[in-house]
């Protein structure tokens, strides 16, 4: 008799591997565990030959939109750059905004109006970063929205370092980094949205006969991450990292040198001649206006002799490499799965929740954490265990 019911014992548990080994074929996850895939949106500059700005790992299935504008006469901000991702039910999204530099003078020499200038910036004396955020961010790009109110803000330390790619030709700025939180509605829904900024401390300059002093402040890093109905939270993680993974162009960077470059040799001749009756931005602007028509064509002239930058444009086998491997190493983590490969060099996700995964080669999965367990010993089959992919 006691060897009957071991015998059973046996059938049952074998019978109990088995269910288990069929049901392991597709792994379930926790349902908590969103899956996310991540592909590259290019952001390009159509005024440039095309050349692509930044990219960006968006989650396949999001629609993304953005704009890049170039105004040569605006001597402070030459170009603009926006963009928009959403989810396909556009219930999440992060949004980019054009970086601003506020300038003022002197008070001898300050004079209204305030606001965008007709030189690039923005004339705001002693701006602080939160008024910044709420005039020339949050107000203009969500004043249609129905119950809007700013519940608060907390600053946000070392802001720079949180994104890899944007300060790699040098050291990332000093400055100081904000978090404003909003809510309103859209469309009938209850909305929270968190508005980032930095601001680079006051700098000071002084006209060529030291008669007048110039004030900028730099806000740049301005993005938004949003969701509809209390999501927010909920879909941080994947937000995060698509805000943090933008990839600038250096090609594109090197047409915005070049442009500014120009731009400031105008400047420096309008100064030399014209400083000593200029009393505010507007002036400057007015000068700078004249020869606009010259400037743009030396512009539009060099622009054929810069093609070694459209040809970096397209970024380098190891740039992309490095790119894919983030935002797959992120899906991979989101997910709570690893690449794994079997004894054909096929590879598939697994659930990391186990530390051993062996697998016949075709299609069958046995996970185990006991590292002495062998599925040969009671299936048939001939399974190996599964190595990490490289």
């Amino acid at each position: 008799m006691p060897l009957v019911r071991r015998s059973y014992a046996m059938v049952v548990a074998l019978f109990m591997l088995a269910a288990c080994v069929a049901q392991s074929k597709k792994p379930t996850p926790a349902p908590s565990t969103p899956k996310v895939k991540f592909h590259p949106y290019e952001v390009v500059d159509t005024q440039q030959g095309g050349l692509v700005v930044s990219r960006l790992a968006v989650p396949e299935g999001w629609k993304s939109t953005s704009k890049v504008v170039w105004n040569y006469n605006d001597f402070y901000v030459p170009v603009r750059v926006s963009a928009r991702t959403e989810s396909p039910d556009g219930s999440e999204w992060i949004e980019f905004f054009p970086a601003d530099l506020f300038v003022w003078l002197d008070p001898a020499h300050d004079h209204p109006p305030y606001g965008h200038v007709g030189i690039g910036g923005v004339h705001y004396p002693n701006v602080t970063l939160p008024v910044a955020m709420v005039k020339f961010v949050i107000g203009p790009n969500r004043a249609g929205m129905k119950n809007l109110k700013v519940l608060g803000y907390r600053p946000v330390k070392d802001l720079p370092k949180a994104f890899p790619k944007v300060f790699t030709q040098g050291p990332a700025p000093e400055g100081e980094g904000i978090c404003m939180r909003v809510s309103y509605e859209m469309n009938g829904a209850p909305v929270d949205e968190e508005f980032y900024g930095f601001m680079t401390p006051i700098q000071r300059l002084s006209s060529p006969n030291g008669r007048i002093g110039e004030f900028h402040r730099t806000m740049l890093l301005v993005h938004s991450m949003g969701a509809k109905s209390g999501k927010l939270e909920s879909v941080r993680p994947v937000l995060g990292f698509v805000a943090t993974s933008i990839d600038p162009n250096p090609g594109w960077q090197e047409r915005v040198a070049e442009v500014k470059k120009m731009q400031g040799q105008y400047y420096q001749q309008a100064m030399a001649r014209n400083y000593a009756g200029i009393q505010a931005a507007g002036e400057r602007s007015r000068q700078l206006t004249a020869q606009s028509n010259q400037f743009m064509a030396n512009i539009d002239a060099n622009l054929a002799a810069q093609n070694r930058a459209q040809q970096k444009s397209s970024y380098t086998s190891s740039d992309n490499q490095d790119f894919y491997k983030r935002a797959d190493d992120f899906d991979q983590n989101i997910r709570g799965t690893e690449h794994m490969e079997d004894q054909y060099g096929q590879v598939s996700d697994q659930y990391n929740d186990y530390n051993y995964h062996w697998t016949d080669g075709y299609g069958t999965y046995v996970h185990t954490n006991d590292p002495n367990f062998d599925p040969n010993r009671y299936l048939n089959g001939s399974f190996e265990q599964m190595t990490p992919a490289r």
